[in-house]
């Protein structure tokens, strides 16, 4: 199920026309934002020892203080008294101020659950950080309240910024005003350097209309020119870039989350609406141990489009291929997963508009332990009967590749190099045909890929 990402407690129904300009501009705004950005607001000239606290791990110390009996004595009745000696706890573990901070931001996160109910109801209480520590839950203004609570009381600068978020209400398809307003965060001044963060998305996300506890450093000291992917303020200085950019500009960004610059060599120049004829290609970079998947929506049935989608590896780097099976704009959302994982995590979304029909499908392709897969041929289906396709594999880690046909077991020929290769006749009893890998010639085979028949 996609991970909705909080935002506040009020859902836009205007919506924002985006048009097709490229991300050029924008790249070239946000490569020069180093030291010098705007009046009253500094960036470090390098995020290396930042970064290196964004672990998607909470301290183990912080966990052990959330369950301290003394302290909890005093979080209902006493909430300022909580923080206080919450504080007194943090300053005497943390060895700097960016520990201050992580140790605030964690304690914020894992204490307060989003609240959910409220939420959609409509009915949204105080968000005063006293309301939100004796209750333990928030929308982003008690996350925003209580986290500047705790860096106040660290000595840490700190403000509560607003703005547009691409969060729960908001859509791409039919993308709200970014000059509307409907999100909180932070900005933290560590050795005169300003930085974002966003204890109510670090703290978890929605699965419908559930909140679910689901602790991330995604957006804690994020670089602001990944940040304005999903997060514009409404004041243009707390964007944190040497050039700021426009409501429309922003408007014009695809949807990318903090992992897709994590696990992905380059920023890919594409725009939120893309234009196809019936194919569109992506082409990426992912980085080694990670890989990418995709999948394509209908904005008219609001359900995802089966076998449009391709993965294939050139010289260069990945190319993603989509075909659409009729005219009209399409959601087309990224998942990442590290090599070993069954699972993909949602990483981005952009849009693209095809103003004609593709026959052309593709194979339904598997989450193996094959690594550094790469199906080369073959590409596309239907195959046909009678026919004969040479069918051509590259794996590192396996034996061998086998195409079964019915009751029929074709293994293909391994060159040496890892490149498994063979002809094969389509026979006329099947009405699909698998694509497995295995190491042991008379083990079980695992399957990468079926391809439907006609």
């Amino acid at each position: 199920m996609k991970k909705l990402i909080f935002t506040s407690f009020i859902v836009l129904s205007a919506t924002f026309f985006f048009s097709c300009a490229t991300l050029d501009s924008f790249t070239s705004k946000v490569s020069s934002a180093t030291k010098s950005v705007s009046k009253g607001y500094v960036t470090p000239e390098s995020y290396d020892e930042a970064y290196s606290y964004r672990t998607d791990t909470p301290y183990k110390s912080i966990q052990s203080l959330l369950k301290d009996k003394n302290l909890e004595s005093l979080r209902t009745g006493k909430p300022s008294e909580y923080v206080k000696k919450a504080c007194e706890s943090i300053s005497s573990m943390a060895k700097n101020d960016f520990e201050k901070v992580k140790m605030a931001h964690d304690f914020v996160a894992i204490l307060v659950s989003y609240d959910a109910a409220n939420f959609w109801a409509g009915t949204v209480p105080d968000q005063e950080y006293t309301s939100v520590i004796k209750t333990k839950t928030a929308v982003c203004e008690g996350y925003a309240n209580t986290f500047k609570k705790f860096c106040d009381t660290l000595g840490i600068t700190c403000q509560k910024i607003s703005g547009y978020a691409r969060g729960v209400g908001t859509s791409l398809l039919n993308e709200g005003n970014p000059k509307n307003s409907n999100h909180a965060w932070n900005l933290v001044k560590i050795n005169e350097a300003w930085y974002i963060v966003d204890c109510t998305w670090n703290s978890g996300h929605m699965e419908g209309k559930i909140s679910k506890q689901d602790y991330n450093t995604d957006w804690l000291f994020l670089k602001p020119e990944h940040c304005i992917y999903t997060h514009f303020p409404s004041n243009s200085k707390q964007q944190l870039l040497a050039q700021p950019i426009s409501a429309t500009e922003f408007s014009n960004l695809p949807d990318l989350r903090p992992k897709f610059f994590s696990v992905t060599e380059n920023e890919t120049s594409f725009k939120k609406l893309n234009k196809a004829d019936g194919l569109y290609s992506f082409p990426y970079n992912a980085k080694t141990d990670y890989e990418l998947s995709f999948q394509i929506i209908s904005s008219d049935t609001n359900s995802q489009v089966e076998n449009c989608s391709f993965i294939k590896k050139t010289d260069t780097g990945d190319e993603a291929l989509f075909t659409f099976p009729k005219a009209g704009t399409y959601s087309v959302r990224m998942f990442y997963r590290a090599n070993g994982e069954k699972m993909g995590h949602s990483c981005g979304e952009f849009l693209v508009d095809s103003s004609s029909v593709s026959d052309v499908r593709y194979p339904t392709t598997y989450s193996s332990s094959a690594k550094n897969l790469q199906i080369l041929s073959p590409i596309e289906m239907p195959l046909k009967k009678g026919q004969s396709y040479k069918f051509s594999v590259r794996v590192e880690n396996k034996k061998f590749v086998a195409v079964i046909c019915g009751k029929d077991f074709i293994q293909l020929e391994n060159d040496g190099t890892g490149l498994f290769s063979g002809d094969v006749t389509i026979p006329n009893n099947v009405k699909d045909i698998k694509l497995s890998v295995s190491n042991s010639e008379r083990g079980s085979f695992e399957g990468i890929a079926t391809y439907t028949v006609k």
